[in-house]
């Protein structure tokens, strides 16, 4: 059982060898370095986006209610002069 032992003894170190060199890498600190990168760019992208919908919420919604509200009153308006034209008797609707 002794030699057992020692071959998984020194398996083991060789795996904890070979991860020690493979961490201290260039590929490895370039790895580190794109996950950095990557957290980075989440946090501020979603800044962005909280700074886009906010702004939509603030400045867009008001103005969609303000061209609605614009829009009936228009269609109102439009209605309103086909009913007169039509009782007046003129053919022809307003532009």
């Amino acid at each position: 059982m002794s030699i057992l032992g020692s071959i998984a003894r020194s398996s083991s170190q060789r795996a904890t060898s070979m991860l020690d060199s493979l961490s201290r890498s260039s590929a490895a600190e370039l790895g580190w370095e794109a996950a950095a990168m990557a957290r980075k760019l989440a946090r501020s992208s979603g800044k962005a986006a909280w700074l886009a919908g906010t702004t939509f919420l603030v400045l867009g919604i008001p103005l969609l209610f303000a061209m609605e509200r614009e829009m009936a009153i228009n269609e109102m308006e439009y209605n309103e002069q086909a009913e007169i034209q039509a009782l007046l008797g003129t053919s022809r609707p307003p532009a």
